[in-house]
C-alpha cells in the first residue's frame, strides 16, 4: 500500500530514476488490480473482505467479479495464475486467460509439486501460457502435457534505458540477488583476495530467503566482502562501478539470477556464472559472460581473478553483452511480444461473440 502514485511513478520513469514498469499496461490497454485497486476502487463490502485476506486471494477473488468487463486476463505470475485459472475452470468462466509463468519447478521440492500439480489441472483451459526459459517450458511440455501451441516462449526484458553502461572508474566487483543463491562458495572464492566485493541482497517484502540467511551466518566475512541491500539508483551506480559481476547459484533446472543477469549485461557489464541446468538462455560461453562449474570456489576464483588482471577482455565483452540486450532483451521487444499474445486472444474472443450473435440472431 506505499506503491507511489502513478503520476508520480510516470515522473521517475521520465527522469530515469525507476525501470519502466507501466509500459505493458499502457500497451494492452490494462486496468492493473494491485493492492491499490482492492482497497480503492471495490465496493465498500468486499474492500473489507479484502483487508482481512491475503492480498493474493483478494486479487483472485476480485477477478472473477470483474473479468466480465475485459476481453483477456493477464496473470502476471503463477502465484494468482494457477489458482485462478482452476477457479475459473470449475466455474465455467469463459474468458481468454494468460498466465505469465517465471518457473514452474522451484528450489524447494514442495513448491514445485504444488506447481506443477496445479499447471496439470489447467493445461487444458488457460489459453496462453508465456515463459521465458527454455529448460522450463520442455519441462511443462515434456513432463507436464502441455500442448506446445499453449506454451509461448519469449525472451524476458529488461529496461535497457535505464540499465544502461555509465563512465567511471571500476575498482570492484558485485554480486546481487537472492534467490537460489550459493553465496558460501562466492565467499569461500573470493577469501584469499584483495580484490573488493559487495553482495547487493536483503529482504523482500519482509521475507529474508534461506540463501540469504546462509550469507549472514558467515561470521568470518574477509574484509574485502560487504552485504547489504540496494535501492534501484544504489544498484545501478553499484553495476557500474563493478568490473564484471558474479552470479552464484545453486543447482537448479530453473533460470534463476536471470534478472540480475540481463541487468549486469544492460549496464555493460560481463557475468560470471554458475553453471546450472536451467541457466541456458542468455549468457553466450566466452563472449558475453562465463560459465564456471557449480558449487566449486577454486573455480570460480580463477576466473575472477583471469576477468579482473584483463580489463580490456571485460570491457569488450562488455559491450557486447550491452549489444545483446539491445538486440533481444529490450523492454520494448518483451512487451511487444505480450501484446502480440494479448491482441491475438482478444481477437479471437470478438471473433466467437460476432458468431455468437449472427447465430442467435
Amino acid at each position: 500500500m506505499d506503491k507511489l502514485s502513478d503520476s508520480e511513478i510516470a515522473r521517475l520513469e521520465k527522469e530515469n530514476k525507476k525501470p519502466r514498469t507501466t509500459l505493458l499496461e499502457e500497451a494492452i490497454t490494462a486496468e492493473l488490480l494491485d493492492e491499490r485497486y482492492l482497497m480503492n476502487q471495490t465496493p465498500f463490502l468486499r474492500r473489507i473482505m479484502y483487508k482481512l485476506l491475503p492480498v493474493n486471494i483478494s486479487q483472485l477473488i476480485e477477478a472473477l467479479f470483474i473479468m466480465h468487463r475485459y476481453d483477456v486476463v493477464l496473470s502476471h505470475s503463477e502465484k494468482v495464475g494457477l489458482p485462478l485459472a482452476l477457479v475459473m475452470k470449475y466455474l465455467n468462466k469463459q474468458k481468454k486467460h494468460v498466465i505469465v509463468i517465471s518457473r514452474i519447478t522451484s528450489v524447494t521440492e514442495k513448491k514445485s509439486y504444488q506447481k506443477m500439480w496445479f499447471v496439470k489441472q489447467v493445461k487444458d483451459s488457460v489459453d496462453c501460457m508465456l515463459i521465458w526459459s527454455s529448460m522450463q517450458r520442455r519441462i511443462a511440455i515434456d513432463q507436464l502435457g502441455v500442448a506446445p501451441e499453449k506454451i509461448c516462449l519469449l525472451k524476458r526484458g529488461t529496461d535497457q534505458k535505464f540499465w544502461k553502461p555509465q563512465p567511471g572508474k571500476t575498482d570492484m566487483i558485485c554480486s546481487v540477488g537472492m534467490e537460489a543463491r550459493d553465496y558460501p562458495t562466492l565467499v569461500e572464492a573470493l577469501r584469499p583476495l584483495d580484490i573488493p566485493c559487495h553482495i547487493a541482497a536483503g529482504t523482500s517484502r519482509g521475507e529474508l530467503f534461506d540463501t540469504v540467511k546462509k550469507l549472514y551466518e558467515i561470521n568470518d566475512l574477509p574484509a574485502n566482502v560487504t552485504v547489504g541491500a540496494k535501492q534501484q539508483t544504489e544498484l545501478r551506480d553499484l553495476y557500474a562501478r563493478s568490473r564484471f559481476v558474479v552470479v552464484s547459484l545453486l543447482p537448479s533446472d530453473s533460470d534463476n539470477g536471470l534478472t540480475t543477469i540481463l541487468e549486469a549485461m544492460a549496464m555493460g557489464k560481463t557475468v560470471i556464472c554458475s553453471r546450472t541446468d536451467g541457466q541456458i538462455d542468455v549468457i553466450q560461453d566466452g563472449i558475453t559472460g562465463v560459465y564456471v562449474p557449480q558449487g566449486d570456489p577454486e573455480a570460480m576464483r580463477r576466473e575472477i581473478l583471469n576477468l579482473w588482471s584483463n580489463p580490456d577482455r571485460c570491457r569488450i565483452m562488455g559491450e557486447l553483452a550491452r549489444q545483446y540486450i539491445e538486440d533481444h532483451h529490450s523492454m520494448e521487444q518483451f512487451v511487444g511480444a505480450i501484446k502480440k499474445e494479448i491482441h491475438k486472444l482478444a481477437a479471437e474472443s470478438s471473433y466467437k461473440e460476432s458468431v455468437a450473435e449472427l447465430i442467435s440472431d
